[in-house]
């Protein structure tokens, strides 16, 4: 028996392996099948293969900037540290390098950080996931996400 489109969607319940590695991967979070993105910065709206929506509410991918941040300003203090005072390499020749890294590591991080965002939700918040899907299959939209920022 099918649920009917206005029934919270089952989601399985995830290991926090499952879920960083399905984010890592890009993979859709319930299924590890379906390819979140067609392009650099376009997401599907949905898995192509069990058909979870992607797509949720404005504002809901805010939070993978945190994450893609975190990891930018984290590598970049630890390179920072370790090549200066323990390799001792100029400041003169590491300032530039490491701005330079802060400026093209998060277009290339930001896929993973939208896709680790999506995958942790799921794994913190399934009731959140099922409720999301839910309301998305009831409008009936298979609209495309545009990806504008992290």
């Amino acid at each position: 028996m099918t649920a009917s489109p206005d029934e919270p969607r089952q989601i399985p319940q995830l290991s926090i392996e499952q879920a960083v590695s399905r984010g890592i991967r890009l993979r859709c979070p319930i299924c590890a099948k379906g390819r979140l993105f067609r392009g650099w910065f376009r997401m599907h709206s949905e898995c192509e293969n069990c058909g979870f929506t992607f797509e949720r509410a404005p504002g809901y991918f805010l939070g993978s900037t945190y994450i893609n941040y975190a990891v930018t300003a984290g590598l970049s203090t630890a390179a920072f540290v370790v090549l200066r005072f323990v390799y001792r390499v100029p400041k003169e020749f590491l300032l530039p390098v490491l701005l330079s890294f802060c400026v093209v590591f998060p277009l290339v991080f930001f896929r993973f950080a939208r896709s680790l965002w999506l995958s942790l939700d799921c794994f913190f918040d399934r009731t959140g996931a099922s409720e999301a899907s839910t309301v998305r299959r009831r409008e009936g939209s298979r609209t495309e996400v545009s990806n504008n920022g992290g």
